[in-house]
Order: structure tokens, then C-alpha cells, then sequence
């Protein structure tokens, strides 16, 4: 399972696409106070997916990314 991780003044946090992927049970959310991307959040959409940044120019692709990133192995710590 991916975990999903972003900002709590990311607008996303209200996406019901994001819920509905929630809801499916294939990833994890973790909202934070601040992930430490200091500005992103202010000029671009975007979810941190077990460390790789996931920018999203449309809700739509939400979905599509998040189950990508989801069906990808989950990178190994060395």
C-alpha cells in the first residue's frame, strides 16, 4: 500500500477524488502540518507518494497517478 502524504493547506485535502482513493483502501493518507517543500503548495497541486513528489495539473489526473503509484513497488531502503 502507497502512502499518500501532503500538506494540511493543500487544497487536495478537500478532493473527493483523493477521498475516494482513500476509500478504496490501495493507499494511505497521511496529512502533515508541512512536508518540507516550502512553497510548492502555494504554486502548484501536489502529493508526496512514498518519497517521489506527484504533481497534479488537474483533480482528474488524481486518481490516475495515485493508482499508479500505488501499483508501483515501494522503493527499498538500502
Amino acid at each position: 500500500m502507497a502512502t499518500v502524504k501532503l500538506c494540511s493547506s493543500n487544497e487536495l485535502t478537500k478532493s473527493e477524488a483523493l477521498k475516494q482513493i482513500v476509500r478504496d483502501g490501495s493507499v494511505e493518507l497521511l496529512v502533515k502540518d508541512c512536508l518540507g517543500n516550502c512553497g510548492q503548495c502555494y504554486l502548484e497541486r501536489f502529493v508526496k507518494v512514498d518519497q517521489r513528489i506527484i504533481v497534479l495539473n488537474e483533480e482528474e489526473e488524481l486518481l490516475d497517478q495515485l493508482r499508479k503509484a500505488a501499483a508501483a513497488p515501494a522503493p527499498t531502503a538500502d
